[in-house]
């Protein structure tokens, strides 16, 4: 009765190999199981199988033969190249974070494979994708800005090679990153880190001329605190010394005299404060520092006006 019952699955498992695929029992496993999902015998030809496929462009039996070879055989010298297939097929259909995170996998799970360099390349160039406005797909047709994702994927590579090629642009992109969501605090922590662990970078005047813009826009529109203006004015300023020559030199001593326009017209105001609230000694103050410290500005002759007013009186 149990070989009839043997024989009766047997030729089931024969009739519907067709639609179902063909299944054998496994002693090892003690189970019955499709050759279609079991992996090759060794890893070299589960390897020499995925790539067959992936050559070949069947896309979705390449994927599927390298995450076996994964599943299966873990820790062999083949699993970081298909860790970096998988990475290399998301990237094919487009799906720019999840072949980075297949790729940042290549990295955190086989730290010593001869594959990091590249890895760090593809990592950065998707990076750049979404910092250059590649949108991030969500669901079916929908997709969304990735100025987030630009700044993760810059901030890995910078960490994963932190004197590595793409290290010092990958900060600086995500220092603009930063700069463009109006995170100006983390942009600037970005810009310094370039300018202090790259001195001698390709962008080491454009992070710090990044760094003074970024600091300018943080001191828009201050009551009577001067500090963020005066700090974003010496950042320009230095800029302007150790790079005088500069392309955005002209900008940059553009933004310098607006930015004491800016201080001394705070300054005027502060004193007309006083004025108001019947301390002149306390406005007078304010007044002469405008006209000592600004005198090229259009304030420090309302500035020498009211002087000459308070004299008077």
């Amino acid at each position: 009765m149990k070989r009839l019952t043997i024989v009766a699955i047997l030729i089931l498992c024969v009739m519907a190999g067709p639609a179902f695929g063909y299944w054998i029992w496994t002693p090892e496993s003690g189970k019955w199981e499709n050759p279609k999902y079991a992996a090759k015998d060794t890893p070299e030809d589960q390897m020499a199988y995925a790539k067959k496929a992936y050559d070949a462009k069947n896309t979705k039996d390449a994927l599927r033969e390298f995450k076996k070879l994964l599943k299966y055989y873990p820790l062999s010298k083949e699993a970081p190249t298909a860790q970096y297939y998988v990475g290399r097929i998301m990237e094919d259909m487009d799906n720019l974070y999840e072949a980075y995170k297949s790729y940042q996998k290549v990295i955190d799970t086989y730290p010593y494979t001869e594959l990091v360099d590249d890895v760090i390349e593809r990592e950065y160039k998707i990076a750049d994708a979404f910092f250059s406005g590649k949108k991030i797909k969500i669901v079916g047709k929908w997709q969304m800005p990735a100025k987030d994702k630009a700044i993760e994927i810059f901030k890995a590579v910078a960490d994963n090679a932190p004197y590595g090629k793409y290290a010092d642009l990958a900060k600086f992109k995500a220092g603009l990153s930063y700069k463009d969501i109006q995170d100006y605090d983390s942009a600037i922590l970005m810009f310094k880190d370039v300018i202090d662990r790259y001195p001698n970078s390709s962008v080491i005047d454009k992070a710090r001329f990044q760094l003074a813009e970024c600091s300018k826009l943080l001191s828009v529109k201050p009551e009577y605190d001067q500090t963020p203006t005066n700090l974003a004015r010496k950042e320009f300023e230095d800029f302007l010394k150790k790079h005088p020559d500069s392309v955005m030199a002209p900008d940059a001593k553009q933004v310098v005299d607006k930015l004491k326009s800016r201080e001394a017209e705070n300054a005027y105001a502060t004193g007309k404060f006083y004025e108001a609230r019947k301390a002149p000694e306390s406005a007078v103050i304010y007044y002469k520092d405008i006209v000592q410290n600004y005198p090229d500005t259009e304030w420090a002759k309302k500035a020498q006006e009211r002087l000459n007013e308070l004299e008077k009186k």
